[in-house]
């Protein structure tokens, strides 16, 4: 079987060779007693450690030693060590062919090893197959392969000769999938599943193209178009159940593949194969279009409200010139009438003194007109959208099926009563209709005296339920989103079995009892501390006067002298192209090779093309714009690149590498400890069609866009970014880039940062249980209020500070439930911003959601009284959060094209956009830092540098790189071919004459 080598030559070094990192050579190479004895046999030095070393070989990787190979010095020295010979022995081992066969054989008897022959390579197949059903990357099966020959007793088989065997398995895996998702299909199913391929009527689109091309718009014709879309996909008639028949990754990833087909390729396909890819893309579309038309329904809520709050005051404000006229005309016959009375005049003389009677009668009629109601409230505007809502409405209710909670039962009950009066054609409610679920700012709307206004009424109902759904307490049958809060979570017995086998995987003590005991001992001595510094006027650059708290802002740091600095520095940098700044930095890290093909893990044939790729999404270029611009490859390749290789975990590796790399390098060190963070939100305004998928935020203007909130490591390093809505919270995404980034793993001593937006209760409590120091900015920290567990008066200086006493009964209540919480978090079994959305919409009352604010309480003030008395802690997250605006400011910067608007309709291209920029943003940052630790050197050869200077340093200058014009790449990737390459610096300047 004919086959083009995938895995590449680091991947077999990392399979096939021994490791030689201290921890790795002390797991597989410490030899024993019975060992070492044997190997005493030997006669002189040379033999003993060569037996030694192929006893070592034969054991992991499971290999004999190779003729001519030479093992690393590492290794070598520490199997020498433990000998008690020199390791420079081995040379004579290696000089004699005869010697190495002659131990590969002997150790291969007394080991009970076998060689890998046809019936090894048809036990490992087999044993291999399940696992390929699972996860069909060739890397993780290949490690298994090799795993089990170790523990079966069988020598590794050679690297052409395991790739085949997991290329053959990974077939046959996905021959067996296809089966599992087949078997069963009736034949009108397998009718239904063929003319997705068939053109629609009049047009000359296929019902899967269309299926595909899901509306964005917050209009009533996009939520009618995504349930069209979702009755034709149902109608097919399969079972969601069926797609539990296969792994659900292996499904999504069946999917993906799908995605990146064209229709006329998927109807190609043998019929199996064909049947089994349709089968997912119509799983995959009935979740997808469910999630999309919920997430619509909520954004036309939002809206409805929105433009009602704009109708009122835009009324109100029109009316204000007439308001306002009659109130001077009023105040006018009120002193009339105050006069008349003091001097006992007649009061109707008064008035006809400032205008005639039937002025005055005409007038009040007047201002009843203009008057409004005592209530003043913009809900009376809401009827004016009821048309355009009952397009739409009752189409959506019959769509889903909703479930919820035991308290959303009236409502549950309402949306019935709803369903079947819009079937009946009915015009009035029936007066069994629920109203228990109707909230107090709607009864006058809805329950006015004389029965139920049913436009009010089926208004209310859809609002609440959209609060419900955001709230997670009402869920949709067939969401991946929108499902039950109890869904999400591990299961309470699962968390009995992890606190009693390994222990849950959480940064404090899990019994409550203990937990809570060393917290209050810790918040009472921290109080009575800062309470004490604080009446001694002890505290540095913070003054409480009769509660009232004033910090002194923080002075900038950065001394002239060390920006001057800073400038020469970037003045000596040499001057180059994007494109030749990413090739260079592929030649370092090889980042390009974690763009693997999604189906067959290959790698693009020629790096370039996959750099243009990600520069059409860094730049906000697009593909048929960077086909334009550069000379390597069509718009066609270029698609090829974009469609397999880049996707979300590709972009995740390659970011992952750069990162680690920009923390390896010595003169990141100097910018932080690689134990601090920081996050923030970057808005980007939205044009042409991703106006329609963004939202609008006041505190950005008037403008649609969406948000890129991204993480930062205090070494510079962009570890983590994701697109958010512009009005989305940026508290409840603080977690995911800590806990779902993939760089090196955190410290337990982790220090994180953001500002004002980051802030939230349930953000510190999360932080303190998962082993997070959260040290956010606090806007208004004077308004916040401190918790304690003794009364207020207990600290006389700090006590109108003090808001109240932390509630130990309620956090002991819900303990459990914090834990689950917390568990499922840490262990991926949801995402961090998803349960702290609902935890955030929960009504207050709510106990979990207030137990773990309340847990958060007792965190922020600890918190809080660290930032008082630590004046460093104040600079440091002053220091952090300036190091993420200058990322911003380096990201807009790159960020050039189409007028910096994100133009992009679906989220998954907004995401590859937000990828795209970071990961370019990253290379740039590593970039800098390479180069100016060579700067550094190239000056201290001349004079003397200040080690003071070098701390307020920052990688994130640009001018030196050309991020506009012609995309050029040389015939060759230079530094790719050649990764130790590098430019060279321009002269030391005297003075700068710009600084970066």
């Amino acid at each position: 079987m004919g086959y083009r080598r995938i895995l590449t030559e680091d991947q077999i070094v990392l399979l096939f060779d021994p490791p030689t990192d201290q921890r790795g050579l002390i797991r597989h190479y410490t030899l024993s007693a019975a060992d070492l004895a044997l190997i005493r046999r030997g006669r002189g030095d040379h033999h003993r450690l060569g037996y030694a070393l192929m006893l070592c070989y034969l054991r992991h990787p499971g290999r004999v030693l190779r003729a001519g190979e030479i093992p690393d010095p590492s290794l070598v020295s520490f199997v020498a060590d433990q000998i008690d010979v020199l390791p420079d022995s081995l040379v004579s081992y290696l000089a004699s062919e005869q010697n190495r066969r002659r131990h590969s054989a002997s150790l291969l008897n007394r080991l009970g090893l076998r060689t890998f022959g046809p019936k090894a390579a048809n036990e490992l197949s087999a044993w291999l197959l399940p696992h390929a059903i699972e996860n069909e990357r060739l890397l993780d099966l290949a490690a298994l392969a090799m795993e089990e020959c170790r523990q079966r007793g069988i020598i590794v088989p050679a690297p052409a000769r395991l790739e085949r065997i997991c290329i053959e398995v990974r077939h046959k895996a996905r021959r067996e999938t296809e089966r599992r998702l087949t078997d069963g299909l009736s034949t009108n199913q397998r009718r239904g599943l063929d003319a997705l391929t068939a053109r629609r009527l009049e047009t000359s689109q296929s019902w899967l193209a269309w299926l595909r091309q899901m509306p964005e718009s917050a209009k009533p014709g996009s939520m009618l178009g995504l349930i069209e879309r979702l009755a034709h996909v149902r109608a097919i008639g399969l079972a969601p159940a069926r797609g539990h028949l296969v792994n659900q990754a292996r499904l999504a990833q069946l999917a993906r593949e799908a995605g990146r087909m064209t229709v006329q390729h998927i109807a190609d396909y043998e019929r199996r194969r064909r049947h089994a890819t349709l089968t997912a893309i119509i799983l995959d579309l009935a979740a997808n279009l469910t999630d999309h038309a919920i997430d619509l329904f909520e954004r036309l809520i939002g809206a409805m409200f929105r433009k009602a709050e704009g109708k009122h005051a835009r009324d109100f404000q029109a009316d204000g010139r007439a308001i306002n006229e009659k109130v001077r005309l009023f105040a006018r016959i009120g002193t009339a009438l105050i006069t008349a009375r003091a001097g006992k005049g007649d009061p109707f003389a008064a008035i006809d003194k400032v205008m005639p009677w039937e002025r005055f009668c005409t007038t009040v009629a007047e201002a009843e007109a203009l008057a409004r109601p005592e209530e003043f409230d913009p809900y009376q505007k809401l009827t004016e959208h009821y048309a355009g809502v009952r397009r739409w409405a009752p189409a959506f209710l019959e769509a889903f099926t909703f479930q919820g909670v035991a308290a959303t039962t009236p409502l549950m009950r309402a949306i019935d009563t709803l369903r079947r009066i819009n079937k009946a054609g009915a015009t009035t409610l029936p007066k069994s209709a629920p109203t228990a679920f109707i909230r107090q700012r709607w009864v006058r709307h809805v329950l006015p005296g004389n029965g139920i206004n049913r436009r009010y009424y089926e208004l209310c109902v859809l609002a609440e339920l959209c609060t419900r759904l955001r709230a997670g307490d009402v869920w949709v049958m067939g969401s991946r989103q929108y499902r039950a809060f109890e869904d999400r979570l591990i299961s309470t017995e699962t968390l009995q079995t992890m606190q009693g086998d390994s222990g849950i995987p959480l940064a404090v003590e899990t019994d409550f009892e203990r937990f809570i005991a060393e917290r209050q001992t810790r918040l009472n001595e921290r109080l009575a501390a800062v309470e004490a510094r604080a009446k001694g006027g002890l505290l540095p650059d913070v003054t409480i006067d009769k509660g009232v708290l004033k910090i002194t802002p923080i002075e900038k740091s950065t001394p002239p002298e060390a920006e001057a600095f800073a400038g020469r520095l970037y003045a000596m940098l040499p001057r180059i192209r994007i494109t030749d700044l990413l090739s260079e930095v592929a030649g370092w890290t090889r980042f390009p090779e974690c763009f693997t093909h999604l189906r067959t893990g290959e790698l693009v044939d020629d790096p370039r093309v996959l750099i243009a790729g990600l520069l059409a999404d860094r730049l906000n270029l697009g593909l048929t714009r960077m086909a334009e611009a550069c000379s390597i490859a069509s718009l066609g390749q270029l698609a090829w690149a974009a469609d397999w290789h880049i996707r979300d975990e590709t972009y995740a590796l390659a970011l992952r590498r750069l990162v680690d790399y920009q923390n390896r390098e010595p003169l990141a060190a100097i910018f932080g400890s690689g134990l601090t963070s920081s996050s923030d939100g970057q808005f980007f305004r939205a044009g042409g069609f991703g106006r329609d998928a963004s939202q609008f935020n006041a505190h950005y203007g008037h403008e649609p866009g969406i948000k890129f909130y991204t993480h930062l490591s205090g070494r510079y390093a962009p570890f983590h970014t994701k697109v958010i809505a512009a009005t989305a919270s940026e508290a409840i995404h603080v977690l995911d880039g800590l806990l779902d980034h993939h760089g090196e793993v955190m410290s337990r001593q982790h220090r994180h940062h953001t500002d004002g937006g980051g802030v939230s209760d349930h953000v510190f409590a999360l932080c303190a249980l998962l082993g997070f120091q959260f040290a956010p900015r606090i806007p208004d920290l004077k308004d916040r209020r401190l918790y304690s567990f003794a009364k207020a008066t207990t600290y006389p200086t700090l006590g109108p500070m003090i808001a109240g006493r932390i509630n130990i009964d309620l956090i002991r209540a819900h303990w459990t439930d914090i834990l689950r919480i917390a568990t499922s978090i840490r262990t991926g079994t949801v995402t961090a911003s998803l349960i702290m959305r609902q935890l955030a919409s929960y009504p207050r009352q709510n106990g979990v959601a207030a137990a773990l604010r309340e847990l958060g309480r007792l965190e922020r003030t600890l918190f809080t009284l660290d930032w008082l008395e630590d004046p460093e802690l104040r600079r440091e997250s002053s220091q952090e959060l300036n190091k993420g605006e200058s990322r911003n400011s380096l990201a807009r910067a790159v960020f050039i094209h189409r007028l910096g608007e994100i133009r992009d309709r679906t989220f998954e291209n907004q995401k590859h956009r937000a990828s795209g920029l970071n990961l370019v943003v990253t290379a740039i940052i590593l970039w800098n830092t390479r180069y100016l630790g060579r700067a550094i050197d190239a000056l201290r050869k001349v004079e003397d540098v200040q080690d003071a200077h070098l701390t307020h340093l920052s990688p994130i200058g640009w001018e030196h790189v050309n991020l506009t014009g012609d995309y050029i790449w040389g015939s060759q990737q230079k530094s790719t071919e050649n990764p130790v390459g590098l430019r060279p610096l321009r002269p030391v300047p005297d003075t700068v004459s710009r600084a970066a």
